[in-house]
């Protein structure tokens, strides 16, 4: 039998001692549950304390707000101060931005100054102003997407946000043509037109299925296998002015970049942009008949 060292051993021993075997084991699952709920309690104090002791993580951001306006006290509002600002310029333009989310989760959507934070999938932002600013999406508390955009005067965006392919702009609609403006049970014509009426009511071609394509489209060895096999699938499915910029790229000859650029714009979902394959071309010529081409369809 071991010695006993200690008073407090002693006691234990005692304690032993004069219980019977099952009254042993449940002293001892006793003992070792109190110090478990000992240990699990020093823990949590621990981290309370470390989380909630300002700066002891992070670095700082220093505020570079610094009041320069009149400010005066509102009567009956306890000394709550406002900030005036007489000089605020509001003639900055108007837009708006439509922008739809179809997956189920919280999303925040910030462009400028204003924000929206929803679970619905709709953000519809008015009295933006019409000048570059940045655009912002968060899932839960976590920035997952930046861009800037450029809103038109008078002119509503269209988007479409995923968060794996990204952001898709669908449409710059007018507001001065009297066009219906989309609210509550229309919401979903936005999106409907964009992907359907206009475009021969082919589905845009999402990034991933463009990759697999693009990369059979490459595995063609001459630029007249290659027209074919665009031929196959350029009706049964939509494409961005990027997209075909990309496929424009892989032919040798501009005749044929014309001719691709051509063929593929009905089934464009952003013909505003296609001014920007005049880049494609290797000579001067191919980037003229590109632009008349495009002056002939939109007259």
């Amino acid at each position: 039998m071991k010695s006993v060292k200690s008073v407090r051993d002693f006691k234990t021993f005692i304690a032993f001692a004069d219980c019977p075997p099952s009254g042993v084991r449940r002293l001892f699952n006793l003992h070792t549950l109190m110090k478990k709920l000992l240990l699990l309690c020093l823990g949590v104090l621990t981290s309370v304390s470390w989380a909630q002791e300002v700066g002891s993580a992070g670095r700082l951001l220093q505020n570079e707000y610094h009041p320069n306006k009149q400010a005066r006290a509102v009567i009956g509002r306890g000394g709550i101060s406002v900030n005036i600002d007489w000089e605020y310029d509001y003639n900055g333009g108007y837009a708006e931005v439509f922008i739809r989310i179809p997956e189920r989760d919280r999303f925040t959507v910030s462009i400028g100054d204003q924000e929206i934070t929803s679970t619905t999938g709709m953000y519809r932002f008015f009295d933006v102003t019409a000048a570059p600013q940045p655009l912002s999406i968060w899932q839960g508390h976590t920035l997952i997407y930046r861009v800037t955009i450029n809103p038109r005067n008078n002119t509503r965006m269209i988007m479409d946000f995923f968060s794996r392919e990204g952001l898709y702009l669908l449409d710059e609609i007018s507001l001065n043509n009297n066009q219906p403006s989309y609210h509550g049970r229309q919401w979903n014509d936005v999106w409907n037109r964009s992907y359907g009426g206009g475009y021969g009511g082919a589905p845009m071609m999402r990034q991933g299925d463009f990759n697999n394509f693009f990369k059979m489209y490459k595995d063609e060895t001459f630029d007249k296998d290659k027209l074919a096999f665009f031929r196959a699938q350029k009706n049964i499915v939509s494409f961005t002015t990027e997209q075909i910029g990309e496929l424009m790229e892989e032919l040798s000859f501009d005749d044929n970049k014309l001719i691709i650029a051509q063929e593929a714009y009905p089934n464009v979902v952003d013909p505003q942009n296609y001014y920007q394959l005049q880049a494609k071309f290797t000579f001067p010529s191919g980037k003229k008949k590109l632009s008349e081409f495009l002056q002939s369809v939109r007259r």
